[in-house]
């Protein structure tokens, strides 16, 4: 059974492994190349009624004639490409575009909160979780809500020793949206440490300065 709002572990497993089968065979072809990717970015647009990843996955069932009517909207021939892969790629592709509109919007919404309560900060962002930070990064990002400032904050392990690495870095972010605005070329901005409680005291440090304290 689908839980609302969820795509089964499986079902996301093979969309993205179409996709990944179907780059790489279609680049020994530039002409199959150009015409997958477009194939691809039409059969997603074809997905514009799924407005969740419910909706997407309650329309997995009808893959085969969601291209097959994509192509023909669109003029495209469909001969010499995998209908199957093309599907997979289209649905990876949507998918990635609904996850990250709900995620915005979450995004957005915690900005309001922390706003109207009079909160200094809020995470506007977070990729990876304490538990599993020794194998992938666990980062993410605090901003301060009167001015945009953000601060990054990383933990992994080293590479070379295996040992915790912990970074933070000071990021421009707009305040309304928590979009990430450009950094000048020339700014350098990101400190490493090897010890916790020196990179604790490096991200207080920084807090106080951009709070004017």
């Amino acid at each position: 059974m689908t839980i609302p709002g969820s795509v089964p572990p499986q079902l996301l497993s093979d969309w993205k492994s179409a996709e990944e089968r179907l780059y790489p065979v279609v680049m020994v072809r530039p002409d199959l190349y150009e015409r997958s990717i477009r194939m691809v970015r039409a059969t997603a647009d074809e997905l514009a009624g799924c407005l969740d990843v419910g909706a997407l996955v309650n329309a997995w069932g009808g893959a085969a004639e969601i291209v097959h009517r994509a192509a023909t909207e669109a003029g495209f021939d469909l001969e010499g490409l995998d209908a199957g892969l093309i599907a997979g790629a289209a649905f990876s592709m949507k998918y990635r575009e609904l996850a990250a509109a709900t995620s915005r919007a979450e995004r957005l919404q915690r900005i309001r909160t922390a706003a109207e309560a009079g909160e200094p900060w809020v995470r506007v962002e977070e990729i990876g979780s304490k538990e599993t930070a020794g194998m992938v990064p666990w980062t993410w990002v605090e901003m301060h809500v009167p001015t945009g400032a953000g601060l990054r904050q990383t933990l992994e392990a080293d590479p070379m020793t295996g040992a915790p690495l912990y970074s933070l870095e000071v990021v421009p972010l707009d305040p309304a949206t928590g979009d990430r605005l450009p950094v000048p070329p020339d700014v350098v901005s990101v400190e490493e440490f090897n010890d916790s409680t020196e990179w604790m005291s490096a991200v207080e440090a920084k807090r106080g300065q951009i709070e004017g304290k």
